[in-house]
């Protein structure tokens, strides 16, 4: 078999840095068949000070269907590198992300001279990311520009709107391939909605562009009872903070939990007793726990920086501009939802995943840009 070798910051057992790490483990397990992954990470968990548990590090190790080795950032060097690729000799290199300096701008200045290389930017092309510290992100893409780092380079594109923020930044000038991320295999779940309670919930990291604080000013003016569960590691501490004052401030019909970082089968537990998913992001490429929300038959409640269209088409919720007149109109709107009409949602979440997201749907262009 080809062999595929990875450069990823983050890999499980690591889980803070969220959809990235579920992107490359799923689909690393849905080709296992068809080609042999390597996977070249580091030692740490996202803003961790520890190695991961239960790994061997700066050795090669089995982990789910691919070969895996972390490295200590002691190992992180040049040499040790070019040994490692010189050893495996990939048919592809695959690069995640555009600004880590140890796993995608060095590997691209390494060896895409010599060996083929596939970028998936993650998002990090989108205005709202790239918002965030604006100013070394522009000149660094200005000079990766001038110096024609990016020639010959294949993109991984998760949608349309990644290839107009590539096209806006790097070039039109490409190569590329469209292919939504690969999502776990998950069963479907008939659900009610509860005539008390509007049950809602979130699951992503708690920084500035997931715009969670829009979302709890919506709720500031719903009269009815919503409870709003948000599962996820918290990567700003000051920016969580100031969530908990404003959750503090809402009326006593709101409820609000936080509850942190959390494994796929108890979040899966969470996602069963859930009426509606929220997310409010300012940039999304992908969203993980949306898609998995709906292959669930739970219906979303997403902002336009998300890239899934047609929802409301297809009975799998709304995708809306952030305006919080119309968030809270559609919170009404469930909240009033009779039960049958409530179960042609959970159907129809459903069915436009299988639609749209089912992996089955997209492996041949996966295999066609990896062969």
């Amino acid at each position: 078999m080809k062999k595929i070798l990875i450069f990823i910051d983050w890999f499980t057992p690591a889980v803070k840095a969220g959809g990235p790490i579920s992107s490359v483990e799923n689909m690393v397990n849905f080709l296992a068949e068809e080609f042999d992954f390597y996977i070249i990470t580091g030692a740490k968990d996202l803003n961790s000070e520890h190695n991961l548990h239960g790994v061997v590090i700066n050795k090669w190790q089995k982990v789910g269907s691919a070969n895996v080795i972390y490295l200590e950032k002691s190992h992180l060097k040049n040499k040790i590198l070019q040994s490692l690729v010189a050893e495996i000799n990939p048919s592809k290199i695959y690069l995640n992300g555009i600004f880590s300096f140890k796993f995608s701008i060095l590997p691209c200045l390494l060896f895409k001279t010599k060996y083929n290389t596939i970028i998936a930017p993650r998002g990090m092309l989108g205005t709202g990311a790239l918002a965030v510290k604006s100013f070394r992100k522009i000149v660094f893409l200005q000079l990766m520009k001038s110096l024609s780092i990016y020639r010959n380079i294949h993109w991984h594109l998760s949608n349309d709107k990644e290839l107009e923020d590539l096209n806006r930044v790097v070039s039109k000038s490409i190569t590329y391939s469209i292919l939504p991320n690969i999502t776990k295999k998950i069963e479907f779940q008939e659900r009610k909605k509860s005539p008390k309670v509007l049950n809602l919930i979130s699951i992503c990291r708690i920084n500035k562009i997931k715009n969670i604080e829009f979302f709890l000013r919506v709720l500031s003016g719903i009269k009815f009872e919503c409870k709003y569960t948000i599962i996820g590691f918290v990567e700003d501490s000051n920016y969580y903070n100031s969530l908990l004052k404003i959750s503090e401030s809402l009326p006593p019909n709101i409820t609000v939990e936080f509850i942190g970082q959390q494994k796929f089968s108890k979040i899966t537990d969470y996602l069963k007793s859930a009426h509606i998913f929220i997310s409010t992001s300012n940039n999304e490429n992908f969203g993980h726990s949306i898609v998995e929300s709906l292959a669930t038959g739970l219906p979303v409640l997403i902002s336009e920086n998300c890239p899934w269209n047609n929802l409301e088409k297809y009975n799998a919720g709304f995708r809306l501009p952030l305006t919080q007149s119309y968030f809270k109109e559609k919170l009404i709107y469930f909240n009033e939802m009779s039960l049958i009409s409530y179960k042609g949602f959970n159907n129809g979440s459903r069915d436009y995943y299988d639609k749209f997201v089912n992996p089955s749907v997209y492996k041949n262009g996966y295999i066609k840009m990896f062969s």
